[in-house]
């Protein structure tokens, strides 16, 4: 606090050469005890009193009389930079009960008087004391404190929760009264503080520290500050658990016969095990801490650690021998903290054998497989997604790359590109495809059946739930990945508990209190503008962000009009199979029907479009009269629209270079040259024109 915080800025002033009867009516109006006297020039030059006025109606002044020879001229002044301390010290030395305030340039900026500062003292002290009761009652431990008495004076919300007493209710009250025996009266008498007290409340065990409050060498209270120790306990049971789970991870690292190697963010070596430690003849000490680079001959695992994109059973040179190993990101909160390395020591010979035999034991498997399950559709990949289109390869390869890592992937794209399909697509290249992939269409369940359906709940959770409790589809996708198609149509709330779950990676069902943790990866899917909801309100950006860490956006089927015949023929060869025909191929003018066609329905649409076909078809090609109506209906009103639109602007463009050729040869008075040579074009070409357009002239 400065004294520009306290001065008083509104006043008014004097000159030298006003009279009494002046000064006295501003003392009146403005309820002054005085006021600065100022020069013409802006200065100061003294004080006008009500003491001086009085002063001088004693002595006989009458009231036109000058204030020159009346006001002082020896003024308290106070600079405007005066800080809190400086003007303390100033106050309590002076014996006036006002100072003028003054700028560098010795101009009056304010009016100070002793009766202001103190109120605001005051005021500063309530807002200090105010500020102290925040902290002590936003703090995690209790406090009370008590006077030289031992009677409580203040109790913060902690100590409220703790002793379940409003602080009104125990101010005044002996703090024995919540801390039978605390030896409080030692305290107070010897003045020493005790740590770690230790009090047992009837279920609850506190540990107390008491400090005495000294002031001037005399104690006048204590404060007592304690922490349950539950809160403690539970620590130190985590904190054990812990370490019993490092010390095991670290006894099962040191007699695994693969070396294992570890690296943290930084590609540097944070772990290495004792079979990796004797294959590199180095001790340990030498190696953690290092760049994974100077140790490892080609290594790659500083760039797992980057990218956090696995890679299994890569072959690796190490001194110039073949070796398999895998490397893989170690992700904490979806983010990536490091990566770990495993280094197989078996000869490729063997290795080599032993992959010859399960793929023939995993020939045989899929022999007795395709003969029990003779007529399910094979597993999707990136091969069936049929394209010719340069950029929707690039997004395919993209996916592939993708499908590799741990992130989370946000398809978008046109209803029916073919959203669904690029999502299995993922999770069968990822490393998570033994595990479940479910699928949950935000647009299909209504939005009294989301929660239930995505966290699942507890057995009589509410009226109509099932007796045993239901597996939500969180809980379902653990180990695998989760695809919410039309995400963009999850409500509000729902978004927000989702965000919870990627950021934790942990929930609780309905009517639970307990809490399951999930290994999910989670891939949506939008044919909505995510960007326009969010400006709108509709969609949470944080968890946009969430979901738009790698984004694969599908090109509708008109920006790749090359894959609509392409996607006719595969069409076409699977419903022939389904329907036992024999249909062969398309017409001309069924082609370029279905070209010119903008397919807002897009792959879907066309798929419809074929079965419907070859449904009609009256031979084994595709003719126009087998397509839906709408189509030719469609293009045949266009080319109409089209045809008219183009004579009406042959129409325009005629009067429109008629009239800008009239006004020329006006303005040139009939002069074809000059009228040339204004219009910027040759005279040949303006007679070309004239002839044309039928304009006389001379």
């Amino acid at each position: 606090m400065n004294i520009i915080d306290i001065m008083n800025r509104e006043f008014t002033y004097l000159k030298p050469y006003d009279n009494m009867q002046k000064a006295a009516r501003l003392f009146r109006q403005f309820k002054q005890d005085g006021l600065p006297v100022i020069g013409d020039d802006g200065k100061l030059l003294g004080f006008m009193s009500k003491a001086n006025l009085y002063d001088a109606v004693a002595s006989g002044f009458t009231p036109d009389t000058s204030i020159t020879d009346i006001f002082t001229r020896n003024v308290v002044t106070f600079h405007e930079s005066l800080s809190y301390e400086e003007m303390a010290g100033l106050v309590q030395t002076s014996h006036v009960g006002h100072a003028l305030v003054v700028n560098d340039s010795n101009e009056v900026v304010g009016i100070f008087n002793k009766a202001e500062w103190i109120m605001a003292m005051f005021k500063e002290g309530a807002k200090l004391n105010r500020k102290l009761q925040i902290i002590i009652d936003t703090m995690h431990n209790g406090l009370i404190v008590v006077d030289s008495q031992g009677l409580v004076i203040s109790f913060n919300r902690a100590a409220e929760k703790t002793f379940n007493t409003m602080s009104s209710s125990a101010t005044g009250k002996p703090v024995e009264a919540f801390l039978p025996g605390i030896g409080l009266d030692q305290i107070l008498t010897t003045g020493k503080s005790e740590i770690g007290v230790k009090r047992t409340i009837g279920s609850i065990s506190l540990l107390c520290n008491i400090t005495p409050i000294v002031v001037e060498g005399k104690t006048n209270g204590a404060i007592i500050s304690f922490q349950d120790l539950t809160d403690l306990n539970n620590i130190v049971l985590e904190l054990e658990a812990i370490t019993k789970l490092y010390e095991t991870l670290h006894s099962v690292m040191e007699i695994a016969y693969d070396g294992i190697v570890v690296v943290d963010e930084k590609g540097c070596i944070s772990f290495i095990n004792q079979a990796a430690s004797d294959f590199f003849r180095r001790r340990m000490e030498d190696m953690v801490g290092k760049p994974i680079e100077q140790v490892i001959d080609n290594t790659r695992l500083h760039v797992v650690a980057r990218t956090g994109v696995a890679e299994m059973n890569q072959l690796q040179f190490i001194g110039g021998v073949p070796y398999v190993v895998s490397r893989l990101p170690i992700m904490q909160q979806g983010r990536v903290i490091g990566a770990v390395g495993k280094i197989m020591f078996r000869r490729l010979e063997e290795i080599k054998e032993l992959a010859e035999k399960l793929a023939s034991m995993d020939s045989q498997l899929a022999y007795y497989r395709n003969q029990i399950n003779a007529g399910n559709s094979a597993e999707i990949n990136l091969d069936q997604i049929i394209t010719a289109d340069p950029k929707f390869n690039i997004i395919k390869n993209e996916a592939e790359i993708a499908a590799r890592g741990m992130s989370n992937i946000l398809i978008t794209g046109e209803s029916g590109t073919g959203k669904e399909l690029l999502a299995q697509s993922i999770h069968n290249y990822s490393p998570r495809r033994k595990g479940p992939l479910v699928k949950v269409n935000c647009a299909a369940i209504p939005e009294s059946l989301l929660e239930s359906e995505f966290f699942g709940y507890a057995p009589g959770a509410f009226t109509g739930a099932l007796r045993g409790g239901k597996q939500g589809k969180l809980a379902m996708a653990n180990g695998g990945t989760l695809f919410l198609d039309e995400i963009g149509d999850m409500s509000l709330s729902l978004q927000c508990k989702l965000l919870r779950v990627l950021q934790d990676f942990s929930f609780e069902p309905l009517g639970s209190n307990q809490t399951i943790r999930v290994d999910i990866r989670v891939v949506a899917a939008t044919n909505q503008n995510i960007e326009k909801m969010m400006q709108e309100s509709r969609f949470r950006p944080d968890l946009f962000y969430r979901l738009n860490v790698i984004r694969l956006r599908i090109p509708p089927l008109r920006e790749r009009r090359q894959d609509i015949i392409l996607l006719f023929h595969f069409f076409l060869e699977k419903y022939n199979q389904v329907f036992g025909t024999n249909i062969s191929g398309i017409s001309s003018t069924a082609r370029q029907i279905l070209l010119e066609h903008e397919w807002p329905g897009n792959v879907r649409e066309l798929e419809n479009v074929v079965e419907r076909a070859i449904n009609f078809a009256r031979g084994n090609i595709i003719n126009n009269e087998d397509l839906p109506p709408y189509l030719s209906e469609k293009n045949h009103l266009e080319n109409c629209k089209i045809i008219n639109e183009n004579r009406v602007l042959k129409e325009n463009r005629k009067i429109m270079e008629k009239e800008v050729i009239l006004k020329a040869l006006d303005q040139c008075r009939g002069n074809k040259a000059e009228a040339a040579r204004m219009l910027g074009i040759s005279r040949s070409w303006l007679y070309e024109m004239i002839s044309r357009i039928d304009v006389g002239g001379s």
